[in-house]
């Protein structure tokens, strides 16, 4: 099967040689380039979409010049629902063309387009008449992967766009929800890329959810062991799986014991799948599904006598980041995991390992503490804190103030212990966090890293985008008895700099922080300072 996929792969190589794409590149690209006034106008752009639907609709040759075009994507993402619509019921309305698309690598992608589109256009509507199209159009295309999924699976024509269908169709799963927020941050700062759209579900009244049960019986009739180590299927069943759980719970649950009794006649094969790139992924989705009493029984016999291994391996630490952030804020099962996690800590954040996961574990542990009050924080940071080797008042506030002021790791001396566990562990990003959960911890101690703190390390600290957080957190958070003198220390020493504060978009914020905390007084001096310049600031964007 494997060399008839490489034989399918070569013949689209050689068949997109033959399609000649200039004339919908050229224009697709000038749409997304607004190169001249034609593209900017409405009416002109309507008509000019409505021509190239007309000479697809009526031509199947134009049709796969535009699919194959790579800025195919833009050009649905920019249309209107109306002309949306038309475009998907081309590609969806005729049997035949829609499994001819699907067999191909270069137009099948448009289909993976018009799906994590689809839920978009259907929010920005309130036509009924297109958002119906929509509908018949999934419908149309929902029944062919029912009817053809045997096939699909077996060839791979379609598998991507089928996953596409399965993310916009009922209840959205929790992995998908997290990646839509990464995404939608990317988004903002790049270049359009059809990946970084926040894919959104389709109405529920169109109850599409339906297909999911139908594709789960497949489930019932394979191995998924083995699914779960093939590249292109295991992604297709851990999102199945993910969404029945989202779904329908009940149905979840004998798909799980199937999958269970699997791993119980094969007892090597959970720690094999676990440390695998595509087998991790799967048993992700297998933990998060499963109930307690499953879950329980993989903790005991897999996971925490494996705890350090797996948290320190590249594929296998995973699952247990998942548990950690969707499921052990609620589940009592999970506290043992947590206990292990924060036993074993010093030897998962092991300074001669290059692993980025074992950065952000110290967070993701403490943000599930704030969730879950059966977790044991106090704990927890007195672990970090002798880690570290914060065992004396003045390593605690060179810590903090390493953590906070030093602009690039390559400032640090490294001469100590301590300044060699941060350059290791860089923890610049996530320094905001877990110094604001050492305020909580040990107030005194940050009190007195900030009266450290000149005043050109404070104003720093202030209009930096992780630092400024951090002032902010602190100024709201100090309840200790020398709360008013404290305060009016930080405004003795960012006297004469709040306009530059004030300018930057991080430092902004520290000023409302510190317009609301401040006295009477204390607001009147940062009033007389902003006077002075006020045209400066009236300029200022």
């Amino acid at each position: 099967m494997g060399r008839t996929k490489e034989l399918k792969i070569e013949e689209n190589d050689q068949n997109a040689s033959k399609v000649d794409t200039r004339y919908y590149d050229e224009l697709f690209k000038k749409i997304k380039d607004q190169e001249s006034e034609e593209f900017n106008d409405c009416e002109s752009l309507e008509a000019l979409y409505s021509t190239i639907l007309e000479q697809i609709e009526e031509d199947n040759s134009e049709l796969k010049k535009c699919l194959y075009s790579y800025h195919v994507d833009y050009f649905l993402y920019k249309s209107s629902v109306e002309n949306f619509s038309k475009f998907f019921t081309i590609l969806t309305s005729n049997k035949e063309l829609l499994e001819q698309l699907l067999s191909d690598t270069r137009t099948s992608r448009a289909y993976e387009a018009c799906l994590m589109l689809i839920g978009n256009k259907t929010k920005s509507s309130s036509d009924s008449c297109p958002l119906e199209s929509l509908k018949n159009s999934m419908i149309d295309l929902g029944d062919y992967f029912e009817s053809n999924l045997e096939n699909i699976l077996e060839t791979h024509n379609g598998i991507f766009s089928l996953r596409a269908f399965l993310r916009v169709i009922g209840n959205q799963d929790i992995l998908e929800t997290i990646s839509n927020e990464t995404n939608n941050k990317k988004f903002k700062k790049k270049e359009f890329n059809i990946k970084n759209v926040c894919v959104r579900i389709v109405p529920d009244d169109w109850n599409l959810g339906v297909y999911l049960k139908k594709f789960s019986k497949f489930l019932k009739e394979i191995n998924l062991l083995e699914i779960g180590l093939d590249a292109e299927l295991s992604p297709f069943v851990s999102l199945l799986l993910r969404k029945m759980y989202a779904n329908y719970p009940d149905k979840c649950c004998s798909i799980i014991e199937k999958i269970h009794k699997q791993f119980v006649k094969k007892p090597n094969s959970f720690n094999s799948m676990i440390q695998d790139a595509k087998g991790s992924r799967f048993i992700e989705s297998f933990l998060l599904a499963s109930q307690s009493e499953i879950l329980c029984y993989y903790l005991n016999e897999n996971i925490l006598p494996n705890i350090v291994s797996y948290t320190k391996h590249i594929y296998a630490n995973y699952p247990i980041q998942t548990l950690i952030k969707h499921r052990m804020h609620n589940e009592p099962a999970l506290v043992v995991l947590f206990d292990s996690l924060v036993e074993n800590l010093t030897s998962i954040i092991d300074l001669n390992t290059d692993l980025i996961y074992k950065n952000y574990l110290i967070v993701e542990l403490i943000e599930v503490c704030a969730k879950n009050s059966n977790l044991n924080f106090k704990n927890l940071i007195q672990t970090i804190l002798d880690y570290f080797g914060l065992n004396t008042e003045e390593n605690k506030i060179h810590f903090l103030r390493v953590l906070l002021v030093y602009q690039k790791l390559d400032d640090i001396q490294k001469e100590s212990p301590i300044d060699q566990a941060l350059y290791v562990l860089d923890l610049k990003p996530i320094a905001s966090t877990i110094a604001t959960k050492l305020i909580e911890f040990d107030e005194k101690t940050i009190n007195k890293s900030f009266n450290s703190l000149n005043s050109n390390e404070l104003e720093y600290l202030a209009t930096n985008s992780v630092g400024s957080h951090f002032v902010q957190k602190v100024l709201n958070l100090c309840q200790s008895k020398d709360r008013n003198f404290w305060i009016q220390s930080i405004f003795d020493k960012l006297k004469g700099r709040f306009v530059n504060i004030s300018k930057n978009k991080s430092g902004s914020f520290v000023m409302e922080t510190l317009w609301s905390v401040g006295t009477l007084k204390q607001r009147l001096l940062i009033v007389d300072e902003l006077k002075m310049c006020e045209h400066q600031l009236k300029n200022d964007q």
